[in-house]
């Protein structure tokens, strides 16, 4: 009598080799294959790409691959720019599986067990879900779901229909009718690419455990997820949550009718720090950390779902440990187990060393197999959650959603190749023809193609920025129109004093004395920052001197009054910060002085530091998540100069020493320092105006060294002085020809290390000279807040009589950047 296993092996394999081997002995040979293999084995023929495609070949394969006793894994780690997230297999012969862009830096969470294969991965801060298959590489993002001040999500399979599903619980706002919500997506579901309330909604009852469910992950260290086991999601609940303290420890979700229930807990109380869920073996269980008043970590089994049995299954004494480093982690996580009672199951703990261990329940050996040593994020500490997860070899498909099978078609391509060729504020605009076009041009994938297609080259873009339409706002025009075509008019002329910071991640930063506004050229996106700091956080002595010694402002053309500002990027976050430094109080006799310093965020609202040391009036450097500023010695105790240097995610304050010929200074002394961003590289510069040259060092590997000297003597118009009012600052580098851009304020120009010459590319004596009495800017409304005005030129005053230039030069990058009209604030957990 045939076996109804032999039946099936015979049934799925591939009839292109019935005439050379017996079906069974086909299929056993592919089924000992590596997913690799079959996915090319699958392009032989149709018949071959049928049969093993088959859910009893795939439900064949995963089986034979489970019973594998080596144990592998998969960890994820964010990129240097905290842009996208990488996903490595702990094999070093697979090592990068694939990147995950717009995965954003170190909030990316994934579940610690694949189910049936795939991976349910979360990203915070978007907040987006991906579902993915690590054997395969194939990844889908699921569609966005309703904005939630916190939830919860796990992905389960539902035997009966054999369905994929992501099951999220939701808490809204106290005061909405429905507080707690179930959703429902199932991936490749005849419902489409939507989620779905749950069959069951939530009931009244349930309401309770619901929302604690969703506190516990909120609030638990361990970022507890919820476990799929025996066709149920379960989460685990931490009874303090509760008004009354329940029996109940687990709420359970059944995939199949989409209902919940409860499981009491077992004979402890369960703490928030020190208990999680894990399936081993098809079985929940329940880990109970007993440290640090113990050694041991307990695994407690779930013996029977109807009386809500548990039992005591393993007691892993942690100081059995080869390398006894198991007491200090911070956190131990039971993430599942391997092989089979044939090869011998073995347990698999992570820890927040970035460790994997095994544990033999015969043996009571843990052994580490995997130390996670490299990581981009040196932000990841002892009580960061352990992302490591157990890899599974699988077939299972992640059914992409309709939309991102429309972008991969030929037409879709297409027409992204031609929106990349298009200018910002056009390719913005076209987000009205439709709902898919709006999708499209509005998506993470988009936003960074189009900003590196349009930036590949990276050669340095000059914009100018003037007066906007009515007296109102700012409005732009690239160099190259001025060139080409008429000056600008009058009416263009600025009203105020302007400086411009340098682009970062496709915004700029547009300053005046009164309030900042981070606006994106190409697009016309803008959003205003008033400097804010309340008297009532300066001191009564400051106040006191503040009124006999009015701050000394500076007069050159990249200072506005007494407040400096600088546009930085929070790689983990992935969001801009302006950092506003004003002075209150600054007296050059006395080296008395005052200086707050604001950090904000569109999103996060604002915080007070106080800088180690005063800075200087010069705009800051940003480079790879700090800015930087050079020390004024002429205030405070020490009569060095020195940089100081801001850590936007840690947001701590340090100070780099200078090159010994910078950090010098002396009242007798007419050299000006600052510091600025040249290839990628943090640079200090040194401009002397009795030899009228500059002195630039470079910072690479800890250690200065000089990297440029500017000769600027016999060029009309590019002279430092030793009173402050004219400098000459360094923009960017030419990759091209290494030309090194300046600029005056009044004057760009390429300065050739090499033949100690300057190619002037913008002069405003003589664009005034060519002025025209008509319009030239393609005015974008950019800003409705009243400007401060402190002084006009007169209709036919010459600009460069007046201390306010009418144009400001400044460099920009091509890109789609924005952020929502009305910031959804968001809690990262």
């Amino acid at each position: 009598m045939v076996s109804t296993r032999s039946a099936k092996r015979r049934m799925v394999a591939p009839s292109i080799g019935s005439s050379m081997l017996p079906d069974e002995l086909m299929t056993e040979v592919l089924m000992r294959l590596p997913v690799k293999s079959i996915l090319r084995f699958r392009a032989v023929c149709r018949s071959w790409a049928a049969a093993l495609s088959s859910e009893e070949f795939c439900s064949l394969h995963m089986a034979k691959a489970e019973a594998e006793a080596a144990p592998k894994l998969i960890f994820i780690s964010p990129t240097p720019s905290f842009d996208s997230t990488r996903v490595y297999s702990s094999d070093p012969s697979d090592g990068l599986l694939f990147a995950l862009n717009g995965v954003r830096g170190d909030f990316a969470d994934m579940a610690p067990a694949p189910c049936r294969g795939l991976t349910l991965l979360h990203d915070l801060v978007a907040p987006a879900y991906y579902v993915f298959n690590a054997a395969t590489r194939a990844v889908t993002r699921l569609p966005p779901c309703q904005h939630a001040v916190a939830s919860t999500a796990g992905l389960g399979f539902d035997a009966s229909t054999k369905e994929y599903k992501v099951v999220r619980l939701s808490s809204g706002n106290s005061d909405k009718k429905q507080r707690i919500k179930c959703e429902v997506y199932v991936l490749g579901g005849e419902h489409g690419d939507r989620w779905r309330p749950a069959a069951g909604g939530v009931p009244f009852r349930f309401c309770n455990f619901a929302s604690a469910a969703v506190a516990t992950v909120r609030w638990s260290k361990r970022k507890q997820r919820p476990v799929f086991a025996h066709g149920f999601l379960h989460w685990l609940i931490y009874p303090a949550t509760l008004p009354t303290r329940p029996r109940a420890a687990v709420l359970s979700f059944s995939l199949q009718d989409e209902t919940f229930k409860w499981i009491r807990s077992p004979p402890f109380e369960v703490s928030l720090s020190g208990v999680h869920l894990v399936e081993l073996s098809g079985h929940l269980c329940m880990v109970r950390d007993l440290r640090p008043h113990g050694t041991i970590l307990e695994i407690w089994k779930m013996k029977d779902y109807n009386s809500g049995d548990w039992s005591l299954q393993h007691s892993i004494d942690l100081l059995q440990h080869v390398e006894r480093d198991l007491i200090d982690p911070q956190i131990i996580r039971v993430i599942g187990s391997v092989g089979d009672y044939i090869s011998g199951e073995k347990v698999i703990l992570v820890t927040s060393k970035r460790k994997a261990i095994t544990y033999d329940p015969v043996s009571g050996i843990l052994k580490t197999i995997l130390s996670i040593r490299e990581t981009s994020s040196p932000y990841e500490t002892q009580k960061s959650t352990p992302r490591v997860c157990l890899f599974q070899q699988s077939l299972a498909p992640v059914h992409k959603t309709s939309e991102e099978i429309a972008l991969l078609s030929p037409l879709a391509k297409a027409i992204k190749e031609v929106l990349f060729r298009l200018p910002g504020d056009f390719a913005v605009q076209l987000k009205l023809v439709s709902k898919q076009w709006l999708r499209l041009i509005g998506s993470e994938s988009f936003l960074s193609s189009y900003y590196a297609h349009n930036n590949m080259d990276r050669r340095p873009k000059i914009m100018l920025v003037g007066n906007g339409a009515g007296g109102l706002g700012f409005s732009f025009a690239p160099l190259k129109k001025l060139l080409g075509g008429a000056p600008p008019g009058q009416g263009t002329w600025l009203k105020t004093n302007v400086v411009c910071s340098k682009p970062c991640h496709g915004m700029n930063l547009i300053s005046t004395e009164m309030e900042d506004y981070l606006c994106n050229p190409s697009t016309g996106y803008h959003h205003s920052f008033r400097a804010r700091v309340a008297l009532y956080d300066v001191p009564d002595h400051v106040l006191e001197m503040m009124r006999g010694n009015p701050c000394t402002s500076e007069k050159h053309a990249f200072a506005v009054g007494n407040k400096n500002a600088g546009l930085g990027f929070n790689p983990l976050t992935q969001e801009h910060v302006v950092v506003q430094t004003l002075y209150h109080l600054k007296d050059f006799k006395s080296r008395q002085y005052f200086l707050t310093c604001s950090v904000i965020t569109i999103c996060s609202g604002q915080d007070q530091f106080e800088p180690p040391l005063p800075l200087n009036a010069m705009p800051p450097a940003y480079l790879s998540g700090v800015l930087y500023w050079m020390s004024e010695p002429r205030l405070g105790q020490s009569y060095k100069r020195a940089v100081v240097s801001f850590d936007i995610p840690t947001q701590m304050f340090s100070i780099i020493p200078c090159p010994p010929c910078i950090a010098m200074w002396n009242d007798a002394s007419p050299c000006q320092a600052f510091v600025v961003e040249l290839e990628g590289t943090l640079c200090v510069v040194l401009a002397d105006p009795v030899a009228d040259e500059l002195d630039i060092w470079k910072l690479e590997h800890d250690r200065w060294d000089r990297a440029y000297k500017v000769y600027l003597d016999g060029w009309l118009g590019y002279s430092c002085d030793s009173f402050g009012i004219s400098v000459v600052t360094l923009l960017a580098v030419d990759p091209k020809d290494g030309r090194i851009l300046l600029n005056t304020g009044m004057k760009l120009g390429l300065y050739d290390p090499v033949r100690r010459t300057i190619e002037n590319l913008y002069d405003l004596d003589e664009v005034l000279r060519l002025q025209q009495r008509h319009t030239f800017f393609d005015e974008l409304p950019y800003s409705q807040g009243k400007h401060c005005s402190p002084q006009v030129p007169l209709e036919g005053e010459d600009p460069a009589d007046s201390k306010i230039l009418p144009w400001v030069p400044f460099l920009y990058e091509e890109s789609l950047a924005s952020y929502p009209r009305a910031p959804i604030a968001r809690g990262l957990y």
